[in-house]
């Protein structure tokens, strides 16, 4: 699913991803979705394989990219190469005006019964598609084709320059991929995840923006790093640190239970605890089943909104702006 294991702190591992070899990509898109050069790359290489098929069957692949809007986006957001896959007519047209994100938070009787049509819906739309067979793409060709869109985390274009302009110019590319090169601002939060929670990290990351903190997302690479290890590479780049909870964090890596301990559970030598938020009811490790956690299952949007907002209240410089009819 493109946008929700998009590689926008590795965007180059698109070319070798299951992209390259899947039948479908579901986009799961939002503002910042478009500005991802990872998700672009995806769709790139998805488009690349969809672009094949037709010229060599004389058939169109249908029903293979399944955009589905995550987040509203404005109608100039929308990039113009793909602008046509995005807002064709279909069965998914719908959730263009107030977009998954609402629809999978809400508690209402009306949006259980939508969200079900929708998932029915969308395993009809994988299942017509199961007739096209598209060929998958190598690596050398993937690194060939650029981003369709999308320009964060990109690589520095070309020879840097030399002398001390040259270093500047380094210095600025690296900070811009490495948020603890920037040092801790004031309100600034790191938010700790896994992949397939990366719509609720957007949610959040918006949330906190709009308080006026600065946010960094840091996903857990289970695959390739410890916990304890991914949770301290967050908790240096920020003033405060929050942590996603769900079943597919819980799930994720071969974690022992005492990484979980020493992840998260408090010690003296760490200058302020972690706020930890749990999105689901799955059940906690052992080690921290005692935390103190905000749980956010069973609440609405607003609810939710505010439960964050107490535990990571809006910055002096938000109060201020507010104060100041800004």
């Amino acid at each position: 699913m493109s946008g929700v294991i998009g590689a926008l702190m590795e965007p180059e591992s698109a070319r070798e991803s299951d992209v390259t070899r899947a039948g479908v990509m579901i986009a799961l898109y939002s503002p910042r979705y478009f500005k991802d050069r990872g998700a672009g790359l995806e769709w790139a290489i998805f488009g690349a394989r969809m672009r094949h098929h037709e010229d060599t069957r004389g058939m169109a692949a249908r029903g293979c990219l399944i955009p589905l809007c995550w987040k509203p986006v404005r109608d100039g957001d929308v990039p113009e190469s793909v602008r046509q896959s995005v807002e064709q007519r279909g069965p998914f047209d719908w959730l263009r005006q107030d977009g998954l994100e609402s629809l999978a938070l809400s508690t209402q009787a009306e949006g259980e019964v939508r969200y079900y049509a929708l998932v029915e819906q969308l395993a009809k739309t994988i299942a017509e598609s199961g007739g096209t067979e598209l060929e998958p793409l190598g690596v050398t060709d993937a690194r060939t084709l650029p981003p369709a869109f999308g320009s964060e985390s990109a690589p520095p274009p070309g020879p840097l320059p030399e002398g001390e302009g040259g270093e500047r110019w380094a210095r600025r590319w690296l900070d811009a991929r490495d948020p603890a090169a920037r040092g801790h601002g004031p309100g600034s939060v790191a938010i700790s995840y896994v992949g397939a929670d990366q719509p609720w990290a957007d949610w959040m990351m918006g949330v906190l923006e709009q308080r006026g903190h600065e946010v960094e997302l840091w996903r857990w690479r289970a695959g390739r790093e410890r916990l304890p290890d991914a949770v301290a590479r967050a908790r240096d780049s920020a003033e405060s640190l929050l942590v996603i909870f769900s079943h597919n964090y819980f799930a994720a890596g071969d974690t022992a239970p005492t990484e979980w301990e020493e992840a998260f559970v408090p010690a003296s030598d760490r200058p302020s605890p972690s706020v930890l938020v749990q999105i689901d009811a799955a059940p906690r490790p052992l080690l921290v089943r005692d935390a103190q956690v905000v749980v956010l299952a069973g609440t609405d949007l607003a609810e939710a909104e505010q439960r964050i907002g107490e535990v990571l209240p809006r910055t002096r410089r938000q109060s201020q702006d507010r104060g100041g009819g800004r």
